[in-house]
């Protein structure tokens, strides 16, 4: 008997971990949000605006199979209300299907709201364990994020996945901007020792040509989408926006440079270009005269992509060692004009409280109500090292040799 009775227990604690699809969803039963876009209402301050861009799958299973009459794979939702989640549940009455949201992938913010501030605009996002927080988070530079979403690209059939991937091209080819995930930005907007930034985006054309079909059957469309550079905040409110080679500082600075073109003059109209592809930036700070300094020290190891004149030599190291020095003086300078920028802006989105709390608590804690009027007068030290390891397949270029 007893022994029937344990063999019962176990029967039943067995079918425990059996019950994996106790929330189970099916796809016929969702509208899966591949974007968001949160702009101010223009009718009611104390509003947003949000505009959900949802997969018509119909539509992409038309597309991929080759049957069936090509339309638009995604169609956009837009909705008011005070809160993000206010507007989700409004937004409910639109959809046919449940919005799930643990698919999208990209949040933008439209400038005008950015401008006013966000910082409370996220709690639905931080706690929904359905929303998942590794979503790219962008700006839209001049432009309403509605804009934005309803542009229709020629390169994606779902206009969502171009942006994700000029996102990750553009970061990965050029250095400009770099990705922020949804819980980067989130943490920095929490935080007292760091401003957040994020990348932008920016329309050129109209925008009411941009989201008609016709638009796309032209090899040059006129209207069209375009990574622009970093924006940045100051207490949760967009400060502006910096410029590509202030972007590119940046991304140095937060160790984020995947690769980019330092290009070097020669003589008096040429130029040799040449690429880091291995990059390694150490923050940190120090202490001199009881004041704080930030040194910030920078490795890139490069290759040389282009030399276009025929005065400098590859295959002479003392050549090799200038063009090392050249390019050392010109990324310490956008450095500096990087961070001199963010001071003059006053957006830490350097970290430099980070860092010197991290050197000296006791001292930070004492000035940290201060920090505002303290951050701008902040002294920087930039170090900077390059070694080129690498000239292509050749060594010496063939201008000049006839």
């Amino acid at each position: 008997m007893v022994q029937r009775l344990w063999l019962c227990t176990i029967c039943l604690l067995l079918l425990l971990p059996l019950g994996g699809c106790w929330d189970s969803k099916y796809l016929d039963d969702l509208s899966i949000v591949v974007a968001i876009g949160v702009d101010k209402d223009p009718k009611n301050d104390d509003n947003i605006r949000v505009t959900l861009q949802v997969v018509v799958p119909n539509q992409v299973s038309d597309s991929q199979s080759g049957g069936g009459k090509e339309g638009i794979p995604v169609t956009n939702y837009t909705g008011t209300g005070k809160t993000l989640l206010e507007t989700f549940t409004s937004m409910t009455s639109l959809a046919s299907r449940r919005l799930y949201f643990a698919h999208n992938q990209v949040m933008i913010l439209g400038e005008e709201l950015a401008r006013n501030g966000v910082e409370d605009l996220f709690d639905i996002v931080d706690r929904d364990p359905e929303i998942r927080t590794d979503f790219d988070m962008l700006v839209a530079k001049n432009a309403k994020a509605e804009d934005i979403l309803k542009t229709i690209t020629s390169m994606e059939k779902i206009p969502v996945q171009q942006i994700y991937n000029m996102i990750k091209t553009y970061h990965e080819r050029v250095g400009v901007i770099y990705p922020v995930k949804a819980r980067e930005f989130i943490a920095a907007l929490q935080s007292d020792q760091d401003d957040a930034a994020l990348p932008s985006i920016e329309l050129i054309g109209n925008a009411n040509e941009a989201q008609k079909k016709s638009n796309t059957e032209q090899i040059e469309p006129e209207n069209y989408l375009r990574m622009d550079s970093m924006s940045v905040f100051k207490d949760g409110k967009l400060a502006g926006f910096l410029n590509p080679k202030e972007s590119q500082g940046l991304t140095i600075v937060k160790n984020k440079l995947k690769r980019m073109l330092i290009e070097i003059p020669v003589g008096d109209h040429g130029i040799v270009s040449i690429a880091p592809i291995q990059n390694q930036t150490k923050v940190e700070a120090v202490f001199r005269g009881g004041k704080p300094v930030i040194t910030i020290s920078v490795e890139h190891k490069a290759y040389v992509l282009d030399n276009n004149n025929s005065i400098v030599k590859l295959q002479d190291c003392g050549q090799i060692h200038w063009l090392e020095h050249q390019a050392e003086k010109i990324q310490r300078e956008l450095i500096l004009r990087s961070m001199g920028r963010l001071q003059s802006m006053n957006s830490d989105a350097a970290a430099y409280a980070k860092y010197v709390y991290q050197t000296n608590p006791k001292f930070w804690k004492r000035n940290k109500k201060d920090w505002n009027s303290i951050f701008p007068d902040i002294s920087t030290k930039v170090e900077v090292n390059i070694a080129i390891v690498g000239t292509g397949i050749r060594t010496r270029t063939y201008i000049g040799e006839k």
